[in-house]
């Protein structure tokens, strides 16, 4: 049980203009911690401006505050402790400090004006105190420049240096240089950053970190070999905004080394905008292990593979799944089989698209999803009233309670409800766009499915929403409508060969 010290006050000029008497004010602070299961074990009434902390009472509150006999001081409302900002600041600091918290019977003490204004005036001098302490930091940095120190010489610093913390400068740290002067001779003759940390991630080399705690060593990635090569501190030049710092950092590696490899790094990637091959599965295809995309893969410049984005090691990281190559040819040839085989049968497809996006009326969900969100917009208002309910002592702490967890409850109702009416409507809008763009691509191609373009043949794949899911031991070709709908009436709107499946793909090694 926590317990509570009670403060009352009127001022002595006119106690009727202040509100309440000390009595009422008494009252209602001991019903209040009745309520709450408080002790009240102290209790304290004057009459003296609130604009002063020489107050007797209120000091006497203050000793407890300090000898930590209170868990918890109720008043009427916040200004009958102090109607000084400053003040309440000074007062709310010294309560935090001793774990004590402040309540009011008529307010909620952090959203009553006063309090709003006491949180301001702390948030503004903890801003104030930090700018000064930003301003003698950048005040100490600005004199060790002048003096040609680097201002920062803590933590572990850059790889290939150590921290000389006599010195105030970095000295070689010669197996790490090794390192430095390897990357920077790899970079300078082209090879590339990922090859680069993949070489040395395999070699079991690591990243600058704690001699004590070798877990903090990291794998090397592309982006950390290309920091480094940007660092003018490998060849002797230190730089802290924009001031040169002589003798902080020694050279590892020659100037033209550095300037050789930035050279290989500031040369334009060479993109022609269109893929050198052209993959018909390209967004449609998925590896049947991992679910992971397939992607295109040439081998020897000219054979057509796909393979799982998963399967193909990164710098820092080996293959995630074992899937083999699969020969796109043959699998490009088996879905488009499939698929020409559906559109062959035009009548079957328009007709599962008409029903399923007759489904429902869209515009019967639109008025049911501006009720939705008209519903919604009000739970806020009800909340408030309920709470301001409690505050007037019109209903019980557990009959307040047991209500806010019915409101709660509804929203999350009213809310899923609305997300399922919104993705239905959007679903039904796009089952209507993609019938129109059936009817359009029967039209131009239905006499003539043999002899279809690639482009054709990928505007068929989007339209019957087609995903292949492939390995070297299976494939599966799903068809399914677009966007199955999010109701209790479920169509599932699957084309005749949404199970189709076939063993043992053609792989090489």
């Amino acid at each position: 049980m926590k317990t509570a010290a009670v403060y009352g006050r009127v001022s002595t000029d006119n106690q009727e203009r202040e509100g309440t008497s000390l009595e009422t004010q008494l009252e209602a602070c001991l019903n209040y911690c009745q309520d709450r299961g408080y002790q009240a074990a102290h209790s304290f009434n004057e009459a003296y401006s609130g604009l002063t902390l020489e107050r007797p009472k209120l000091e006497e509150l203050r000793e407890l505050v300090r000898n930590e006999q209170i868990d918890v001081i109720v008043v009427y409302c916040l200004d009958r402790l102090s109607r000084d900002p400053t003040h309440g600041v000074i007062l709310t600091q010294e309560l935090e400090r001793h774990h004590v918290t402040l309540e009011a019977v008529t307010e909620t003490v952090d959203s009553s004006e006063l309090g709003k204004l006491i949180s301001y005036i702390r948030g503004f001098a903890s801003k104030l105190e930090a700018e000064k302490i930003r301003e003698r930091t950048m005040r100490g940095k600005r004199a060790k420049v002048t003096h040609g120190e680097l201002p920062q010489g803590t933590g572990v610093g850059m790889y290939g240096y150590e921290w000389n913390k006599e010195t105030k400068r970095r000295q070689v740290n010669e197996v790490e240089a090794i390192i430095v002067r390897e990357i920077f001779n790899r970079v300078a003759v082209g090879e590339s950053l990922v090859s680069i940390a993949r070489r040395l991630n395999q070699s079991g080399v690591r990243t600058k970190g704690s001699k004590e705690n070798e877990s903090k060593r990291k794998l090397w990635h592309s982006l950390t070999i290309r920091r480094i090569i940007r660092n003018s501190g490998y060849f002797g030049k230190t730089y802290f905004k924009g001031t040169l710092l002589p003798n902080v950092t020694p050279a590892i590696v020659t100037e033209d080394i550095f300037h050789a490899a930035n050279a290989q790094l500031d040369k334009p990637k060479v993109r022609t905008g269109q893929p050198k091959h052209e993959y018909l599965l390209r967004n449609h295809a998925f590896c049947a292990i991992c679910g992971k995309p397939l992607v295109g893969h040439v081998l020897n410049k000219k054979y057509r593979y796909y393979q799982c984005s998963n399967a193909r090691p990164y710098e820092n990281s080996g293959k995630k799944c074992q899937s083999r190559y699969i020969r796109a040819a043959d699998l490009e040839e088996m879905v488009w089989s499939k698929t020409e085989a559906v559109l062959s049968n035009p009548e079957l497809v328009l007709t599962q698209l008409a029903e399923t996006s007759d489904a429902r009326s869209v515009e019967a969900m639109e008025a049911e999803i501006k009720a939705l969100e008209k519903n919604l917009r009000n739970y806020e208002q009800r909340r408030a009233n309920l709470l301001q309910a409690l505050e007037l002592r019109e209903f019980g702490n557990d009959e307040v309670l047991d209500r806010l967890n019915n409101l709660k409850r509804l929203r999350r109702e009213d809310e899923a409800k609305l997300t399922d009416l919104v993705k239905t409507r959007d679903n039904i809008t796009s089952l209507a766009e993609a019938k129109i763009k059936l009817g359009q691509l029967y039209e131009s191609v239905l006499e003539n499915l043999k002899q279809a373009t690639p482009e054709i043949k990928r505007l068929a794949l989007d339209a019957l929403d087609i995903k292949v899911y492939a390995s070297t031991e299976s494939v599966e070709i799903q068809g399914v409508i677009p966007l199955a709908l999010p109701t209790t009436e479920r169509t599932s709107g699957c084309m005749p060969f949404h199970a189709y499946l076939v063993r043992g793909m053609v792989s090489i090694p």
